[in-house]
């Protein structure tokens, strides 16, 4: 039979299965397209974690979503058996809320979850306070958080920094992004390195590609990373551990967040009324070179 299925070029069709069987073996994965290695080295994971489960995975890019919103034909009507979103502040949780329980199973995970449905959180909020508190405990006292300009969604990263530096005394500057090419990271920190009214001992940036772009432009005014100005970044890529003064960061757990996700999902799927299953994780942070005292 399916050497005659071959012959006259017959392809099983993935809707008319899905009528009889009641699923499409499929999973969407809700993420920003917004250049990002962490977001890369997540899916790549996720991917790995999929393997041999029998589910083809479908990446949708949610940058549009601001404007087109969750509720739209394009992202409330989903052929798909479930939903993983990583770090959607706006559209997961307004998707939880207009699809009841009965509806695809989702599951959100990274530093925005959605509190109604399942998830797997990571508590950049304590994480910031260890990377601030350890920057504190090496003698900085003018640290500045490089982040991109404030998108109406909460900040944990920021929360925590302007929490911990109030406590111990000391000012809070931001430098604002336009955008987080690593051009752009780049030729703002360099600008603002060079004004002599920016005293500056230390960066905390908002992810590990804006603390790339942070430590070409200390380099490009002569400082010395570590030594001059510490920096520290944020998720735990490779590439921070690859320079000539490794990078120290906020690593998250990447590996446990991507298997503690499938396996909600999967749960889900098999069991719909089973009780919520929620887990926040704590990322550890990596101290390198770039914040040695």
């Amino acid at each position: 039979m399916l050497a005659a299925a071959e012959e006259i070029g017959y392809r099983p069709n993935n809707t008319a299965r899905a009528l009889v069987t009641g699923r499409f073996s499929s999973i969407a994965f809700w993420m920003c397209f917004d250049y990002s290695q962490h977001r890369a080295q997540v899916l790549h994971r996720m991917k790995q974690q999929m393997a041999g489960s029998g589910f083809e995975i479908i990446i949708r890019d949610l940058d549009g979503d601001k404007d087109r919103g969750p509720s739209s034909p394009q992202t409330s009507y989903l052929p798909v058996d479930g939903i993983i979103a990583l770090d959607t502040p706006a559209t997961g949780p307004t998707f939880a809320r207009i699809n009841p329980s009965a509806s695809v199973p989702f599951v959100s995970m990274g530093g925005y979850w959605t509190g109604e449905r399942d998830f797997v959180g990571v508590d950049l909020y304590s994480g910031t306070v260890d990377a601030i508190t350890h920057l504190i405990e090496t003698g900085r006292r003018n640290i500045v958080y490089v982040t991109p300009l404030p998108d109406g969604n909460e900040d944990a990263r920021m929360t925590a920094y302007e929490k911990t530096m109030r406590e111990a005394g000391l000012e809070t500057r931001c430098l604002w992004l336009p955008d987080l090419s690593l051009s752009s990271v780049r030729k703002a920190a360099n600008e603002y390195l060079q004004n002599p009214s920016n005293k500056t001992d230390a960066l905390f940036c908002h992810n590990d590609d804006v603390a790339l772009g942070a430590y070409r432009a200390i380099c490009d005014i002569g400082a010395s990373v570590g030594h001059d100005i510490a920096l520290i970044g944020c998720d735990g890529i490779e590439e921070c551990d690859y320079l000539a003064c490794p990078i120290t960061t906020i690593s998250q757990p990447i590996a446990e967040m991507c298997t503690l996700a499938w396996e909600f999902l999967s749960r889900r799927i098999q069991e719909p009324d089973c009780p919520l299953q929620q887990r926040i994780l704590k990322p550890k942070l990596a101290i390198r070179a770039s914040t040695q005292p």
